[in-house]
């Protein structure tokens, strides 16, 4: 473990803003959070409701946000100005704070809650041990709990192991956070992994490489590139159901579409002009803008 620097207890409170529209949804279950330009918002994708929980516009990184595996928490993080001073934010999920805590040191990538909302973790290059990266898992209060070196990127499973991406291959943790074993070899793709969601029933794993989506069982077995297309196709993020998944589609230079597809053998070859294979999800007829991973629930 790696020792950890003094941490410092802060209050903060945050005023948020609601309100409500219509969305085109085609009946699809489950609610899908996206951080706006201004807001987080939530849209309740079978009913069409739509409700802006967050005012996230003077937020250092409002893009890098995490939503609990059961939808009742939000975990944010922001940093100072030369990004030495990183404070951690969880509210539910009609915007209200219910705790945060202040680490020293550099922080990247989005942070994520454990399944069962006692933990998170995060990326952390503390400046004692620069260069070296961590992944460090904390514990809601503030309080330092374990870290594994080298890692890149990371997904938690239901079960409360992680699934990590670090030199070489994807590696799975023990329930303990102990140990982890190398599960995947990752040296024949296109690029280094990154983007991991889980599956809800923790048996699958979407991931990007080389801006497209891939896909692969949890035990490192089955990995295939799953989508195409001559854009980029970012964050993935499974539907409830495991048959279908939302991602960005990145190809206008100002929007990255929010856009659901269904799971398939084949390799999903996506026409940016047209809904026909990966349909945008549409709000008020307009398209929806994320500015980073949309995450349902």
């Amino acid at each position: 473990m790696v020792k950890s620097l003094k941490l410092f207890m802060v209050l903060l409170c945050t005023a948020c803003a609601k309100h409500e529209d219509k969305a085109g949804t085609d009946g699809k279950a489950g609610i899908l959070y996206y951080a706006s330009f201004k807001s987080l918002n939530k849209l309740n994708l079978q009913n069409g409701q739509v409700q802006s929980v967050l005012d996230i516009a003077s937020l250092s990184h409002p893009e890098r946000f995490d939503v609990s595996k059961d939808g009742t928490e939000i975990l944010f993080y922001e940093e100072s100005l030369n990004s030495s001073d990183v404070t951690f934010r969880i509210f539910d999920n009609n915007g209200q704070l219910l705790s945060s805590f202040r680490v020293g040191e550099y922080v990247s990538g989005i942070p994520r809650l454990s399944p069962d909302r006692s933990k998170l973790a995060f990326i952390w290059k503390p400046a004692n041990t620069y260069p070296r990266q961590f992944i460090a898992i904390f514990s809601r209060t503030g309080q330092q709990v374990t870290s594994f070196e080298n890692v890149s990127d990371y997904a938690w499973l239901p079960d409360g192991r992680l699934l990590m991406v670090a030199p070489g291959g994807f590696y799975l943790s023990d329930q303990q956070l102990a140990r982890a074993t190398k599960i995947a070899d990752i040296s024949s793709l296109p690029g280094e992994p990154s983007q991991l969601d889980i599956s809800a029933d923790g048996t699958q794993v979407l991931f990007v490489s080389n801006y497209h989506i891939w896909h692969m069982k949890t035990n490192g077995t089955g990995m295939r590139q799953l989508t195409s297309s001559p854009n980029r196709e970012w964050y993935p993020s499974w539907m409830p159901d495991g048959k279908q998944f939302l991602f960005t589609l990145d190809w206008t230079g100002n929007c990255k579409e929010v856009r659901i597809a269904d799971m398939a053998e084949d390799m999903i070859r996506i026409d940016p002009h047209s809904d026909a294979i990966a349909p945008r999800i549409l709000l008020n007829g307009d398209r929806i803008c994320a500015s980073n991973r949309p995450v349902i629930k």
